[in-house]
């Protein structure tokens, strides 16, 4: 009895077949029969071994080497704005004006008065006594012979030696009609080379004559001026007071 060929021939047979019929397709017959099927070897006696035909390698394309174009950082064109030059604006000359001079309208009280002299020599002599500017203008005619600085009542109260009253120069228009030559003493104080105007007013030197009202009514002038005074104000002279 004979017994079926484990499936592990049958694989191996099958194995062989394809083989076989892979030589076939080459060209290669076989000229042997497999033996010791049985025994699990097979054996392919006398098998030439055709090589199979070497397959040309079609030459390699040498492929050209990928040259990376050369980065180039575009340039940015700034353009440069040249500012125009400030072009000064040519200067005007500056304008003159004239100057126009007014000449101030005439006056009689000129700022330098002429010598004194003889006062009475071309005309009538007259005194004014400006309270506002404490000064004192002697004029011989319409022309101004002197100005001074006096000092006049203070316009306070006073009491010397029982009497009181109000340090006052009387305004108006009056005339010298007294004069003492030298010191003269009164209960108010000294008196130097006074002329008498109205009353017991006059004009008269003092040791004290400061630039501010500040007798007790009379018009003080310096000892400098009492000098000359009366030679230059005749009794009868004209005397104005005003503010």
């Amino acid at each position: 009895m004979r017994t079926s060929p484990t499936p592990s021939c049958v694989r191996r047979a099958r194995l062989a077949v394809a083989i076989l019929a892979s030589a076939s397709v080459f060209g290669v017959a076989a000229s042997q029969t497999f033996a010791h099927a049985d025994d699990g070897v097979i054996v392919l006696p006398n098998v030439p071994t055709t090589v199979a035909p070497t397959t040309t390698v079609p030459p390699t394309t040498t492929v050209a080497p990928v040259t990376a174009p050369p980065t180039s950082v575009p340039t940015t064109d700034v353009t440069t704005t040249t500012a125009a030059p400030v072009t000064t604006p040519p200067t005007t000359p500056a304008v003159s004006i004239p100057t126009v001079t007014t000449t101030p309208p005439p006056t009689t009280k000129k700022p330098t008065p002429k010598d004194p002299g003889n006062p009475n020599a071309n005309g009538t002599t007259r005194v004014e006594v400006d309270i506002s500017q404490q000064r004192l203008y002697v004029y011989k005619g319409g022309d101004l012979y002197r100005s001074i600085h006096v000092s006049t009542g203070s316009g306070k109260h006073y009491c010397t030696k029982g009497k009181c009253g109000t340090a006052h120069t009387p305004r108006g228009r009056f005339r010298v009609y007294n004069r003492i030559n030298g010191w003269r003493t009164s209960f108010l104080g000294r008196l130097y080379n006074p002329l008498y105007f109205s009353g017991g007013f006059a004009i008269h030197g003092a040791a004290s004559v400061p630039n501010y009202p500040a007798s007790h009514g009379c018009v003080r002038v310096t000892m400098a001026n009492a000098r000359w005074l009366p030679s230059a104000i005749p009794n009868g002279a004209p005397v104005w007071v005003h503010d």
